[in-house]
């Protein structure tokens, strides 16, 4: 099951390194600390990052991850890798009111997705058209109050790639 992330984390490895200049490679968003994986089987999302300035994680399920093609899960790394460069953390959002809390939130996994398209760089083009026909065929599907829908997030992907 690891094989999965792993092949995902190659794919980015490679692409990022590239073009992507700011990155240095997949496991250190410039600057800062080595980005721990760890797989997890009972994760109810496909991954999720836990921003922390020394040891920063990205938890994905495996099983889930296999279910996308190695383009979508290498966004969905580049995803989770864009949380951690942007410090995201949910402390703020959490101490705003309901109605504001999502507003956050979303605005949150809007720039991580920009910034994992600029990341990801021409090189990665396919990745992120891919996520965005992902996105896209989600349409007003919203899993939770904290993300968009897909279409929010495939219109955000295209003007970022567009850029």
């Amino acid at each position: 099951m690891i094989r999965v992330a792993s092949a995902a984390v190659t794919t980015l490895a490679v692409l990022i390194g590239t073009d992507a200049a700011p990155l240095r490679d997949l496991t250190t968003p410039a600057p800062g600390p080595h980005v721990r994986m760890i797989a997890d089987v009972m994760l109810r999302d496909v991954a999720v990052a836990v921003y922390d300035p020394v040891r920063p994680v990205v938890y994905y399920n495996p099983r889930s991850m296999q279910q996308f093609s190695p383009d979508l899960q290498a966004f969905f790394l580049a995803h989770e890798y864009a949380h951690i460069e942007l410090k995201h953390t949910r402390s703020s959002a959490l101490r705003a009111d309901m109605g504001t809390r999502g507003r956050l939130l979303q605005a949150k996994e809007l720039a991580a997705d920009c910034l994992a398209v600029t990341r990801l760089g021409a090189s990665g083009r396919k990745v992120s058209m891919a996520a965005m026909r992902f996105f896209a065929r989600l349409g007003t599907t919203q899993f939770d109050d904290e993300h968009p829908t897909g279409t929010a997030r495939a219109r955000n992907i295209l003007d970022c790639i567009q850029g």
